[in-house]
C-alpha cells in the first residue's frame, strides 16, 4: 500500500518513533507492507498542531477533522491541515442590520454567528481568513446575508434570513457583485485558464445559475494541445459545463447526454499515481467533509477526437 503525506504547515514526520522527514506542500511517499499498521506522529515546527494516529481501518474510514484523506485505490493521500485555532477571542468583523446581527470571530477556530428576532445560527469553518466582508441583499422577496471571507482564497457564503436562518450558497470565487443582480467570477488554473462569469437566481431553495459565460485565455486552441492532454482538457471543460463537441467524434457526440450519469458528480481531475496505469486519468469525488475518493478512466483518441472511454475496475 502506498501513502503520500503532505501538510499545510511545516512539520516533522515520525513513523514508529523514527524521524522520517519534514512535511510541507510537496508529497512525501511511504510504502507500507500489507498487514502493517504504523504509528504516525506529526510534530509541528513552529505554529501548528501535534497529531498522533495509527494507519488502520478506523483511521482510513473516518479520518479526524485535522486530516484530509483521499482514497487513491491502491494508496492514500493524507494531508494534515492546521488552521488558526488560537484560544484567544477576537472579532474579525461584525455588522448590525435592522433585523440581524452578524459576527465573524475567532475562538479556537474561525466561527460565525447570525442572530435575528426569530432564530440564532452558528457555524465553524475549516479555513482561515484575514478579514470578512458582510453585506445584505434582496432577491425574489427573500433577504440574504452575504459573507465574503478574505484570506488565501476568497470564500463566498450566502444565508437566507427568514424565520429560520439557512445557508444556501458557498463557493470559492475571484470576484462577486450584488449590483442589480447576484454575480460571481471564477478563474480556474486549468489548461485553458477558464474564466466563468455566472448570474445566480434563487428558486426558493437554492441559487441556480441563470446565465453563464465561459471564456478561455487568449490564444488557446485545443488543436494545439499534445494528444495526451486532450482528455484532460475535455474533462476540465465538461466539469464547468462548457461545450465539449470539439473533443468528441460523431458517435460520442450522439451519446454525450449519457456522460453526466457515466462520470457522476466529480469535483476534480488528476494524473495517475505511479501504482496505476500511466494512461489512466483520475476523477476525484467527495464522500465526506474531509474524505475523498478517486475513480480512474481511460480514453481512446484518434485524429485528435475522443472515440471511446471506459471506467477501469478498482
Amino acid at each position: 500500500m502506498y501513502y503520500y503525506f503532505s501538510s499545510n504547515y511545516p512539520s516533522a514526520l515520525k513513523i514508529n518513533g523514527v524521524y522520517y522527514g519534514i512535511l510541507g506542500d510537496a508529497l512525501k511517499p511511504l510504502r507500507v507492507d500489507e498487514g502493517f499498521t504504523p504509528f504516525i506522529e506529526l510534530c509541528p515546527i513552529g505554529d501548528g498542531q501535534t497529531l498522533n494516529l495509527i494507519l488502520d481501518k478506523n483511521f482510513l474510514s473516518s479520518p479526524p477533522r485535522q486530516v484530509v484523506l483521499t482514497d487513491l485505490k491502491g494508496g492514500f493521500l493524507i494531508k494534515f491541515c492546521s488552521f488558526s485555532f488560537s484560544p484567544d477571542f477576537f472579532i474579525v468583523n461584525q455588522q448590525k442590520f435592522n433585523d440581524a446581527i452578524v459576527t465573524v470571530f475567532n475562538e479556537n477556530g474561525l466561527k460565525l454567528s447570525i442572530e435575528t428576532h426569530n432564530d440564532f445560527y452558528a457555524e465553524t469553518f475549516k479555513f482561515d481568513c484575514e478579514n470578512a466582508e458582510i453585506l445584505e441583499f434582496y432577491q425574489n422577496n427573500f433577504k440574504f446575508i452575504v459573507i465574503c471571507f478574505l484570506g488565501k482564497n476568497k470564500i463566498l457564503c450566502v444565508y437566507k434570513i427568514t424565520d429560520k436562518i439557512e445557508k444556501v450558497f458557498m463557493r470559492e470565487v475571484s470576484e462577486f457583485s450584488l449590483d442589480d443582480s447576484f454575480t460571481t467570477v471564477e478563474k480556474r488554473t486549468d489548461i485553458a485558464k477558464h474564466t466563468i462569469n455566472s448570474c445566480w437566481e434563487f428558486d426558493g431553495n437554492a441559487f441556480k445559475q441563470k446565465n453563464i459565460e465561459i471564456k478561455v485565455k487568449d490564444g488557446f486552441n485545443f488543436i494545439d494541445l499534445p494528444e495526451k492532454l486532450i482528455p484532460y482538457a475535455f474533462l476540465e471543460s465538461f466539469l464547468i459545463g462548457e461545450d465539449i463537441d470539439c473533443y468528441l467524434c460523431d458517435d460520442m457526440k450522439n451519446n454525450k447526454a449519457f456522460l453526466n450519469g457515466f462520470f457522476g458528480d466529480f469535483i476534480g481531475i488528476m494524473p495517475p499515481p505511479k501504482f496505476r496505469a500511466f494512461d489512466e486519468i483520475g476523477l476525484i469525488y467527495q464522500e465526506l467533509e474531509n474524505k475523498y475518493s478517486v475513480k480512474y478512466f481511460s480514453f481512446q483518441v484518434e485524429n485528435r477526437k475522443i472515440i471511446n472511454l471506459k471506467q477501469n475496475d478498482d
